[in-house]
């Protein structure tokens, strides 16, 4: 066989085709070398680089070795055969929110608009009425292997959620977080069926919130999906724009019906507050007059057994000490005293016309005061 190098008679008897022969034995020449050196460095970056993965705080790795979950991964390096042997799915573990609303149209001008089913989002509630509400709520991946296989979650279940046609051709989006919110309508449109307008406005909302997470959480754990609801919070509930002013002066009798309550309330401690008191101080009264009148008692009768023991000893004398005691009590409360003896001479008596009034004793003076 002829060389290309030396190329003969044979093949190129002319020597027209050498040069051109020679440059392409140089180019399939660098073509090999640079083929071989892009072989040498993706094997290379195959078995090093290629296959490495690093778990950001967070986040969790999923590895899908032929597109099946092989393990999952909460944090560190880790080194797999690359695609397309194993392939690296990230998902966030940290709380995420989503916002689920039944409010109207934007487009919804004046308040005598009606209310259109399939346009307008809004509530029944278990008396037949319509309300709005706004709702948050978090949620957290605790399995991200579960999450990954049980709701179709697509290829990077950080991105938003696909939008596709539905059977009818209308758009719609399929994903974790569609089925989470799909999850939670369903359950807010169950409790408020249950719940009436009053206790949903006014009265108990934050049982209504509670009672919409229990069954919201009903929901999601039979789904076995490794999620997990951290919280629930009703950001805003309102009756439509037509019946707003009726709900006003409900909202209002409410209000003017909580203050006359309280007040009422505040009337009733205070009364009993008062009469308490005054119970207290009664007793107390009755007590300490039960306690100087016992004294007194028990006072007079020693004073009158000492009589008494004295009188049966010496009878006239005691009656003369009292007789005495009884005169001197008499006179002392007569500001004019006269003693007239019993001789049958002459007497007389000189009395002072307007005398001067007697000063009265301080101690008097203080007991009058």
């Amino acid at each position: 066989m002829a060389s290309f190098d030396h190329p003969t008679n044979e093949f190129d008897k002319t020597g027209q085709y050498d040069s051109g022969l020679q440059s392409l034995v140089r180019s399939l020449r660098f073509a090999f070398f640079a083929l071989l050196v892009l072989i040498i460095g993706m094997l290379v970056y195959f078995f090093s680089l290629g296959g490495y993965t690093e778990v950001r705080p967070q986040e969790a790795v999923i590895v899908l070795r032929f597109g099946k979950v092989h393990e999952v991964f909460p944090s560190g390096w880790h080194w797999f055969f690359p695609y397309p042997v194993s392939r690296f799915v990230t998902v966030r573990t940290s709380p995420q929110p989503l916002t689920v609303n039944f409010l109207p149209d934007e487009r919804m001008g004046a308040a005598d608009d009606q209310l259109i089913p399939g346009r307008d989002r809004y509530l029944i509630t278990g008396d037949a009425n319509l309300i709005h509400t706004s709702w948050n709520f978090q949620y957290q991946i605790t399995n991200p292997g579960k999450y990954y296989e049980t709701w179709l979650t697509p290829a990077d279940p950080t991105a938003p959620d696909e939008l596709e046609p539905d059977d009818n051709g209308y758009p719609g989006r399929r994903g974790p977080r569609t089925q989470l919110e799909n999850l939670f309508r369903q359950a807010v449109i169950l409790v408020t069926a249950q719940t009436n307008v009053d206790d949903i406005l006014y009265n108990r909302k934050t049982e209504y919130q509670d009672a919409v997470r229990r069954a919201f959480e009903q929901l999601v754990i039979p789904t076995d999906a490794g999620v997990e609801i951290i919280n629930v919070s009703l950001t805003s509930a309102f009756a439509p724009a037509k019946t707003k002013a009726a709900f006003d002066e409900v909202a209002a009798a409410n209000n003017a019906k909580e203050t006359l309550v309280n007040e009422a309330e505040e009337y009733r401690v205070k009364t009993v507050s008062e009469a308490q008191a005054g119970e207290a101080a009664l007793i107390a009264e009755a007590r300490t007059y039960r306690q100087q009148i016992t004294a007194e008692v028990k006072a007079e009768k020693t004073y009158f057994l000492s009589i008494l023991e004295a009188y049966r000893r010496s009878p006239d004398t005691v009656l003369m000490a009292l007789y005495n005691q009884t005169l001197a009590d008499v006179l002392t409360a007569i500001d004019g005293k006269y003693i007239l003896g019993t001789s049958s001479e002459d007497k007389e008596i000189r009395i002072k016309l307007n005398p001067e009034p007697r000063q009265p004793r301080a101690a008097d003076q203080a007991e009058s005061e």
